[in-house]
């Protein structure tokens, strides 16, 4: 709070986060707001949440239309607590943005395209947020040709839909020409970018591990699933191997609170989340799997908030249900581990007295990253998993 006016900025929920994109405002410019109070709604690469205000007062300021995407920290609005003057606020803007978001220097070929083209609409740096240049050029529209109503030439929300609705499509943009396919959503994109990044910088490997689980199976109680039961396993395994419960950022060790647990869930827009299971490993199978059909069940309609996020060492990743036999999927950090789950299959084998029996074995395949978990950790790790699986 400053000179009686507070900013409102795209805020960091977790620590991947880099941007946001606005999906709603609540609140309008001269509307009163309470601290405390929901005034826009902001979405991530794996959420939308809700921002609230830290003081109350007046919205005398919103400086980002729905759809735009912008970096953590950019001022989005300005609520004041009494009244003040244009000037002041214009300022108080000023001096929060100044540094905050680096332009295009006078000399840079882009600064000097931009201020030409601002209030002409043509060339192909017309002032347009991301996820909005993405919805013109899927409906074969060229920014250059939409005329921005926001500041300085800007293209806004209105400006775009009243494009799409006009037609203004007889020049269709590069991006439309070059391809007739879907580009990535906001949090497609942003999986990608992450998963890229892990890929060039973690060292992954993998070691696999056979389980015998008709036993646990045949006793899984009420509505608990073969998922439940992995996770389940993995969290006393976590408990009789605390040195690995920890996350790495690239440069430090951060040890995890009690045995929290990532779950893979793919949901219908084809982008997969991670929430994290929280139940403590002492609660019961049934309170575990209640907990995690809630969870998933969140995740799949898009209703996660920022809690189901909190930091977690591994993530299960089970295909099972697809009829994968085996499969190995990438840790994602600041994770350390991931567990790659199959299908069970039923399979003969020899019992103790030398007779061939049938057995339901599932392959588990932990994937580690090696600048924390050497290979005799992950071995005994997952055999620890494999423990719990067979004598549940």
């Amino acid at each position: 709070m400053s000179e009686g006016m507070d900013a409102v900025t795209i805020p960091k929920w977790g620590i991947e986060m880099t941007h946001g994109t606005i999906v709603a405002w609540h609140k309008a410019a001269g509307d009163a707001v309470k601290a405390g109070e929901e005034i826009v709604d902001i979405e991530t690469d794996k959420i939308v949440n809700s921002f609230e205000a830290r003081s109350s007062g007046t919205l005398v300021r919103v400086l980002a239309e729905v759809g735009e995407e912008l970096p953590v920290g950019q001022l989005i609005g300005v609520i004041a607590a009494e009244a003040v003057t244009d000037a002041a606020i214009e300022a108080f803007i000023v001096a929060q943005t100044s540094g905050a978001v680096s332009e295009p220097t006078a000399e840079s070929p882009a600064a000097t395209t931009d201020a030409s083209s601002a209030g002409e609409g043509s060339a192909g740096s017309a002032r347009i947020a991301p996820a909005l240049r993405r919805k013109l050029e899927t409906a074969g529209i060229d920014p250059a040709r939409v005329t921005g109503t926001g500041p300085r030439g800007r293209i806004v929300k209105a400006d775009v839909d009243l494009a799409i609705e006009r037609g203004v499509a007889d020049v269709p943009s590069a991006a439309a020409v070059a391809s007739s396919g879907q580009p990535l959503s906001s949090q497609q994109a942003t999986v990608a970018r992450k998963l890229t990044h892990a890929q060039s910088t973690v060292p992954l490997y993998h070691v696999s591990m056979e389980a015998n689980v008709g036993n646990a199976v045949a006793t899984l109680p009420g509505d608990a699933s073969i998922n439940d039961l992995i996770i389940a396993a993995v969290q006393q395994a976590l408990r009789s191997h605390p040195e690995l419960n920890q996350t790495f950022d690239g440069e430090q060790l951060t040890p995890v609170e009690n045995q929290p647990v990532g779950v893979a869930v793919a949901t219908e827009a084809n982008i997969v989340l991670a929430p994290v299971v929280q139940a403590r490993a002492d609660v019961g199978l049934e309170s575990l799997a209640s907990h995690s059909r809630e969870l998933i069940t969140r995740a799949r309609s898009g209703q996660m908030t920022a809690s189901d996020h909190v930091p977690a060492a591994i993530t299960v990743s089970n295909l099972g249900m697809h009829s994968v036999t085996a499969f190995t999927a990438m840790v994602t950090p600041p994770q350390i581990m991931v567990l790659s789950a199959g299908t069970v299959r039923r399979v003969p084998a020899f019992n103790e007295a030398d007779e061939v029996v049938a057995q339901s074995m599932i392959t588990l395949t932990l994937g580690s990253d090696h600048r924390v978990v050497n290979g005799a950790q992950a071995a005994a790790f997952l055999k620890a998993v494999v423990a719990e699986l067979e004598s549940p």
